[in-house]
């Protein structure tokens, strides 16, 4: 829905678009799992100077007139100073690139905004390092159940686990956009990191399927702290196939058993 309206489109201009039934875009809006090759097109699509490639070498049912505007909606994006940078920024870090590494998924913010605001939520005086291993067990079992990841995360190995790539940075973000901030919290000498959402989960940004999945690592690890979650963590494959700082491939989610 954030790139239709990106855009200025109706589910029904965007359906033609794209050369899709506009019961497709209804069921994708409404929460449904997109298919890869449609979601790795969504993808392309949210920069707008791929949105004028796609125009230009494409044969869209659209009229003149809304190829017109969509022209100028482009254009004018490409224009927007702010829009530009914050893309760029995140690109240099983050690829948008379906690929084994993501979960042949390109990184999805707004995704990954959910799945932290669903955790942090459900589980209060959430710390950072557990969080970070919730995420990774949503991300590979999805992956191994739905041949994708949820957010397009990499995840690293490190000391305490899997760790997403970068996650600093997008936590960093997070503070900024007033999402999620961390609360740094002493006790003697003993310092933690302590997530705390700033606004509820979004209606619609994650899918019935998705949720049930975050639904499922939760139970599994409400009652785990963060030094026994990082410890479960160090006996999957991936990890201990790996060696420090290397990503940790979505092949190896499929040797993950929770039971």
């Amino acid at each position: 829905r954030k790139i239709r309206e990106q855009y200025g489109l109706s589910q029904r201009s965007f359906a033609k678009l794209l050369n899709w039934g506009d019961k497709t875009i209804c069921r994708y809006e409404n929460g449904a799992v997109q298919d890869r090759a449609h979601n790795s097109l969504l993808l392309f699509l949210r920069e707008p100077e791929n949105m004028r490639t796609y125009l230009t070498e494409n044969e869209v049912a659209l009229d003149e007139k809304q190829i017109a505007r969509l022209l100028e909606t482009v254009e004018k994006l490409e224009q927007d100073t702010d829009f530009r940078v914050g893309r760029r920024y995140f690109d240099l870090f983050f690829s948008k690139i379906p690929c084994e590494e993501n979960g042949f998924k390109g990184f999805d913010y707004e995704k990954l905004c959910a799945m932290v605001l669903f955790f942090t939520h459900k589980s209060e005086g959430l710390l950072k390092t557990k969080l970070m291993k919730l995420l990774n067990y949503s991300d590979m079992i999805f992956y191994k159940e739905n041949g994708l990841s949820i957010s397009g995360l990499k995840y690293a190995h490190l000391p305490y686990g899997p760790v997403p790539d970068n996650f600093d940075m997008i936590l960093g973000k997070m503070a900024a956009d007033h999402i999620a901030h961390i609360e740094v919290l002493y006790d003697g000498a003993y310092e933690s990191h302590q997530v705390v959402p700033e606004c509820d989960v979004p209606e619609g940004t994650l899918t019935v399927e998705e949720i049930e999945v975050l639904e499922r690592i939760y139970e599994k690890f409400k009652n785990f702290g963060s030094v026994e979650i990082s410890n479960y963590s160090h006996r999957e494959k991936g990890y201990n196939a790996t060696k420090t700082g290397q990503i940790i491939s979505y092949a190896y989610a499929m040797d993950i058993q929770l039971n």
